[in-house]
């Protein structure tokens, strides 16, 4: 997540909150942050620390899985950028999210961000390849050539069975 609470020139500044292993739920967890913060929208201070105690709630005393930064380092997922100059929340392509220019493949205010259904904003999260593309990306792309078959691989002769050695005639005991 991409926290803008600033504009310098023509690029935003901020300060990128990292999660390791709940990259999946982030979008939730802005969602839950937004509505919990609401008296602290506009209140960048306030409202970057709500965001990232959301984040930590479980595991605040961990000594790894979340992370803040003035860059990105890891990235899976959408970047969600929570723009607290203008009170917007939006998913970007990774490396768009400081360009004011970049509206993002989804947007909403705040306030329009914690009333959508949860399904709307999930699918606009993951909706082509986690990465937040638009539908129109994977036209982009070059198809991909069919895999090519193994060569089938040379069966090893079977063993033949060990020839039975004769039976040793049985020794007649006298008595």
């Amino acid at each position: 997540m991409f926290f803008v609470d600033a504009k310098d020139g023509s690029t935003f500044s901020g300060i990128y909150m990292y999660t390791h292993w709940s990259g999946t739920v982030l979008w939730k967890q802005v969602r839950e942050a937004l509505a919990r913060g609401r008296d602290r929208w506009g209140d960048s201070q306030y409202l970057g620390r709500i965001l990232f105690c959301e984040l930590v709630r479980e595991s605040v005393l961990d000594t790894t899985g979340y992370g803040l930064s003035t860059r990105l380092w890891d990235n899976e997922h959408a970047i969600i950028r929570v723009d607290d100059l203008d009170s917007r929340v939006s998913f970007h392509r990774s490396g768009k999210e400081r360009s004011p220019n970049d509206k993002g493949v989804a947007s909403w205010s705040y306030e329009e961000y914690v009333a959508v259904p949860e399904a709307e904003l999930e699918r606009a999260y993951f909706g082509n390849n986690g990465e937040g593309e638009s539908e129109d990306a994977e036209a982009d792309q070059p198809t991909q050539k069919p895999a090519k078959k193994a060569a089938a691989k040379k069966k090893a002769p079977a063993k033949k069975p060990a020839a039975k050695k004769p039976a040793k005639p049985k020794s007649k005991k006298k008595k």
